[in-house]
């Protein structure tokens, strides 16, 4: 719960966080980093989105998750609208403040700046919008996003049947009709079928393997190449704010000394590539039949929830072999992100974020590249993000 505004006295230390006129995460990431923001800062973080005109759904899953972090232990985080009305509907139409008041359960004048919250009681619905050009793609898109097919779409995780509804109104959301024509048209892959199918399914049944989830927010946009975009793709984003995917494993580990609950189905092989605080230390090679221990880091275990057969599950006495596709939700999704539609997939836990594409190297014997990044001066973050970015054509 967000602590009330009548217990900020005048001597509150505040950190304001301009974050210019494009809010993406990179940017985002760079602000905190040389701001020196922390997410167990005990100073007010001020989010100022007063000079913000465009942003990334992702980078808006980010700050909410940063704000999920804070809440936890009582610290506070407040919002500046955006100056441009366009930008401030574009905020409300990707319910980025439903998120947040949903994320501090809180109403929304207890989230933002008090000279704000007159201006947003007075600011009208978003208007509905025009065609921005006569391409009848770009067209399909703004009436998805009028949809609420993109943007953010929220669900509390109280019991087994919420978790049930959040999948199938995910997936049926991602069988529109008109989304599975442009993902047919623009996606690398040709398996428009699989976006839901698979992409979405794997990411949302991940979810819901986290221990003490209450939340998850899925986040999604398509944007379609142009000669100012460097990064054209369909995003599909989801935060929950359940135990850590590390933490999961790492209960494994010390109460059965073993996560791995099936043998591996296919042998994949991995580049992994680690960036941090720490010395640099030279790439390996890694296979997917490998097995973390007890004395496993966090980056370890984060790379082997990608394996097939990794679980936290406890082996029953019959798991190994009545269920041989036991651990492999992320083995399928990174395999379809990367195989099939020429994609990346990022995982973020804590202040680590795993990033996972097809190897490039001509020279290196591996499929796939991993990138570990951990430090960096990058704020912790609560729960679970998974990122999975699908390019997307002409």
């Amino acid at each position: 719960m967000q602590p009330s505004e009548a217990g900020v006295d005048n001597s509150t230390v505040v950190r304001e966080i301009p974050l210019g006129e494009s809010v993406d995460l990179q940017h985002l990431k760079d602000v905190f980093r040389q701001r020196g923001i922390r997410s167990d800062d005990d100073a007010l973080t001020l989010i100022d989105f007063r000079g913000s005109r465009t942003f990334d759904v992702v980078a808006l899953l980010w700050v909410l998750a940063m704000m999920g972090t804070r809440i936890t232990s009582d610290r506070l985080t407040r919002f500046r609208l955006p100056v441009v009305s366009a930008a401030l509907d574009l905020l409300r139409r990707d319910r980025f403040f439903e998120a947040a008041c949903q994320v501090a359960q809180a109403p929304l004048p207890m989230l933002l700046h008090l000279e704000d919250v007159k201006r947003v009681n007075d600011h009208g619905p978003a208007a509905a919008g025009t065609w921005t050009s006569g391409d009848p793609s770009d067209q399909i898109v703004q009436h998805l996003r009028k949809k609420r097919v993109f943007g953010l779409s929220l669900y509390r995780l109280d019991n087994a049947d919420a978790r049930t509804a959040m999948m199938r109104e995910e997936l049926g959301r991602w069988s529109d009709p008109l989304a599975l024509a442009l993902f047919s048209q623009h996606l690398k892959g040709t398996a428009e079928w699989d976006v839901a199918r698979v992409v979405v399914h794997e990411i949302l049944a991940n979810v819901q393997e986290h221990p003490n989830a209450s939340t998850a927010v899925v986040a999604s946009d398509m944007v379609l190449p142009r000669h100012d975009v460097p990064r054209a793709a369909l995003t599909i984003a989801v935060w929950d704010d359940g135990d850590s995917i590390v933490e999961t494993l790492r209960r494994g580990l010390v109460g059965r000394g073993d996560v791995r609950v099936a043998a591996a189905p296919a042998t994949d092989t991995f580049r992994i590539r680690r960036e941090g605080t720490n010395a640099p230390v030279a790439d390996e090679l890694r296979t997917s039949d490998w097995t973390p221990d007890v004395a496993s880091d966090d980056r370890d275990l984060l790379m082997a929830s990608l394996l097939p057969g990794i679980s936290s599950k406890a082996d029953d006495g019959g798991a190994r072999s009545r269920d041989r596709l036991l651990g492999c939700g992320l083995y399928f999704l990174y395999h379809h992100v990367i195989d099939v539609f020429q994609g990346s997939l990022d995982i973020y836990v804590g202040a680590i974020r795993l990033t996972v594409e097809a190897e490039q190297e001509p020279d290196s014997s591996a499929q796939y590249l991993v990138t570990i990044r951990e430090g960096l001066g990058i704020p912790k973050i609560r729960g679970n993000l998974v990122v999975a970015r699908l390019p997307t054509h002409g």
